[in-house]
């Protein structure tokens, strides 16, 4: 990385086989030229986000969560437009673990509510569908992994669970 200071935390391939990164705390998200190995960093409209993960859904576009403002953010690297939605739990709601179902529908867990929520987007109508509490509190969740044979989202918590939600 020519930015000896990113700290990268999660890395996507988008549709046209592009690999792009999110840096934890630098407020900018990487693309990777595969044919050159070279970079280039874009920076996101907030200089104080803090970002936590990162998915792509079927039409290329970028979503990532921002950790300090509780938002779901989405990237257009054709229209280099970004744009976001406050979370259900509002600024304080602290967003962990995201995956994307075979729907295009954002799956992703509030970790600053009490108990954790499994909160639902769906991208094609930009509207939030579910937020549902973590029968074991969670206390934390990280990952959260879609295996889409089953419909299912699974985690596992800091609270010493693996549990998982049926999302279709």
């Amino acid at each position: 990385m020519p930015n000896k200071k990113l700290r990268l935390r999660d890395i996507v391939i988008t549709t046209d086989n592009t690999p792009w990164a999110i840096a934890t705390e630098d407020n900018q998200i990487v693309r990777v030229n595969r044919a050159y190995m070279s970079v280039t960093e874009i920076e996101t409209p907030n200089e104080k986000s803090y970002f936590r993960q990162l998915a792509t859904t079927s039409d290329g576009k970028l979503w990532f969560t921002d950790f300090e403002f509780g938002t779901l953010v989405r990237y257009d690297s054709q229209s280099n437009y970004f744009e976001e939605w406050l979370l259900p739990g509002g600024a304080n709601s602290k967003p962990g673990g995201m995956a994307v179902d075979k729907d295009d529908r954002i799956w992703l867990v509030e970790t600053g509510q009490n108990p954790n929520r499994l909160v639902g987007f769906d991208t094609g109508t930009q509207t939030f569908l579910t937020e549902t509490a973590i029968p074991s509190g969670a206390g934390s969740v990280s990952h959260l992994h879609n295996f889409e044979p089953a419909g299912e989202m699974w985690f596992g918590t800091e609270t010493n669970y693996v549990e998982r939600a049926k999302v279709h």
